[in-house]
């Protein structure tokens, strides 16, 4: 009897050891980067197979919002779940609150360098990755699906799919009306006034310029009740704009507001729209 008890308990320890390989891995690890001078951590997140084949995986960079960091779309969100129904590998790096942009006026903080010269290449050559633009997907919130826009509109050779939820591409209206910490981190990013530097980074001029040609196809949602002022304007604005320049691109006005429960939804609909898109 004792001997059957034991065989029982060997095979509920093996099923949930098995169990517990089977799922998604979420790994924290670091990059010492040159353009911000200091290391950089990032979690990232692999298939539940990703251990047992030999495959390469489309990576997914997703970027957290204003006064987020690394750990926000794992602990504040139901991603890892979502991603047991998929096979992407997700990189969450942390960014502060520089706007995923190069300053113009702190040399160690070259963010945009940092996630396009160093954070990519370091986890192409560390992980099974497909290393070319049509591995490659980027997204983010508020803060995040600003950058992920922008770099989707600036390095089309990167991306082969980008998404922004809630992106904030009205900053230049902030810059101009407020003093407090947002406002200073967007100071610090772009700089008081309009110059060459502000165009370069602002999505809705970046938007009057691209060619849709080998563009990538984007993901754009923003919540019908967002309560942060300009934000929805802005994002019909871009919109308005990809659709004048014939770039391939879905909207999607949703019931909701500037909030995790908002992003945990939008997070689950990207990963689906982008299982679903078929690489031309």
């Amino acid at each position: 009897m004792k001997f059957k008890k034991l065989i029982v308990i060997v095979l509920i320890l093996f099923v949930q050891t098995i169990s517990a390989q089977e799922k998604v891995r979420v790994i924290l690890d670091s990059v010492y980067s040159y353009a911000v001078n200091s290391y950089k951590r990032f979690n990232i997140l692999l298939p539940k197979d990703y251990f047992k084949s030999e495959e390469r995986y489309r990576v997914i960079f997703l970027l957290h919002g204003y006064s987020g960091n690394h750990t926000d779309w794992v602990n504040r969100t139901s991603i890892v779940k979502y991603l047991n129904d998929y096979s992407f590998v997700v990189v969450t790096p942390e960014a502060d609150n520089s706007w995923y942009t190069n300053s113009p006026f702190f040399k160690n903080r070259n963010y945009e360098d940092y996630i396009i010269k160093e954070l990519i290449p370091y986890v192409e050559k560390k992980y099974r990755v497909i290393a070319t633009r049509h591995g490659r997907a980027i997204a983010g919130l508020s803060m995040g699906g600003y950058g992920a826009i922008k770099f989707a509109l600036k390095y089309p050779q990167y991306f082969y799919y980008a998404g922004s939820f809630s992106g904030a591409f009205r900053w230049p209206s902030l810059i101009e009306k407020n003093r407090n910490l947002l406002s200073q981190s967007l100071r610090e990013a772009f700089g008081e006034k309009r110059t060459e530097h502000w165009d370069k980074n602002d999505v809705l001029v970046l938007a009057d310029s691209v060619k849709p040609v080998n563009l990538p196809y984007l993901y754009i949602s923003c919540g019908k009740d967002d309560p942060l002022e300009g934000l929805l304007e802005s994002n019909r604005k871009l919109v308005e704009k990809l659709q004048k320049n014939g770039v391939m691109y879905e909207y999607h006005e949703l019931p909701g507001e500037h909030n995790w429960i908002f992003w945990d939804i939008e997070i689950n609909n990207f990963l689906k729209k982008l299982s679903e898109y078929k690489i031309k």
